[in-house]
């Protein structure tokens, strides 16, 4: 099934009625990424994007069972602009599917190639909420090279979120993971927010961890013993086989975060946040 009730995050992240995922693993090859991990795949070759088997056609089904309108999530697995979408069009299809049968979209992404589709969420907004979200974890885009090698560049992913603002579609942030000892400083933080503010994102969210598990973790140790010196055996000396590694200056990321949010303008409380992206629409 495509798309499935949401049974994930509640009111301190995006709210969403429903979940749709189109595609499986993901090219951009992010070190912290836990869909990596057997829970989600159960692939040797996560970096092979594969479109799921007769995805459109599900999505068009589910969508006529649903008696409850809503807003969809999609992105929260397995990014749905990846490379390969560029030439399937499989979620621009999904998207004019969802648009026919009026429900919302949330959409998680960290590629700028969604701003194709801004005509079709433009469409959605007539009568359900929109919002597109660029996970954006490193303010520099040289450090951003190093956690995620083949993502569309930090300034890319800004300039996306200008585009879509400029076009009236509620544009955020996520700050989302925190890679303890890497991207957890006071200054990748405020310039993140800042960033976010001069481009036009109307809000902003922070996890102040980031989740390891099996193999999943031992990728994340590879990867960041290529770049930073002693990282990976600061994470086994303080968190050993946690799954949820929370950043040590989490309490202080958070207040600066917030503060920086206030100072800016930016909206940061979630449930403030899901309130201003449905204001005006009956879901």
């Amino acid at each position: 099934m495509t798309i499935v009730t949401n049974g994930g995050p509640g009111r301190d992240y995006l709210q969403a009625e429903y979940v749709m995922n189109l595609y499986r693993g993901c090219s951009f090859g992010c070190i912290y990424c836990y869909a990596r991990s057997t829970y989600y795949e159960k692939t040797a070759d996560f970096s092979a994007i594969r479109p799921k088997e007769n995805a459109l056609e599900i999505v068009r089904n589910d969508l006529r069972r649903k008696v409850k309108r809503g807003v969809v999530l999609t992105g929260g697995v397995s990014d749905a602009y990846n490379p390969l979408e560029k030439e399937l069009k499989i979620t621009r299809n999904a998207l004019e599917l969802l648009n026919a049968f009026e429900f919302g979209i949330t959409i998680i992404t960290k590629s700028n190639l969604v701003i194709r589709d801004m005509d079709i969420l433009t469409d959605i907004q007539q009568n359900a909420p929109v919002s597109v979200n660029f996970s954006i974890t490193c303010a520099d885009n040289a450090l951003a090279q190093k956690v995620e090698p083949h993502v569309p560049s930090t300034s890319v992913r800004f300039a996306a979120i200008k585009a879509l603002s400029n076009a009236g579609i509620p544009a955020g942030l996520l700050i989302d993971p925190v890679l303890p000892f890497i991207t957890d400083t006071p200054e990748n933080i405020r310039e993140l927010v800042k960033m976010a503010a001069l481009h036009g994102a109307k809000y902003a969210y922070i996890s102040p961890s980031v989740t390891l598990a099996d193999i999943q973790r031992d990728y994340f140790y590879t990867e960041v013993d290529k770049h930073f010196q002693y990282i990976s055996e600061k994470y086994k000396k303080r968190y050993d086989q946690r799954y949820r590694c929370q950043s040590p200056y989490a309490k202080k990321a958070c207040e600066i975060f917030g503060q920086t949010c206030e100072a800016e303008g930016l909206l940061y409380d979630m449930k403030a946040v899901n309130q201003h992206l449905r204001m005006g629409y009956k879901m």
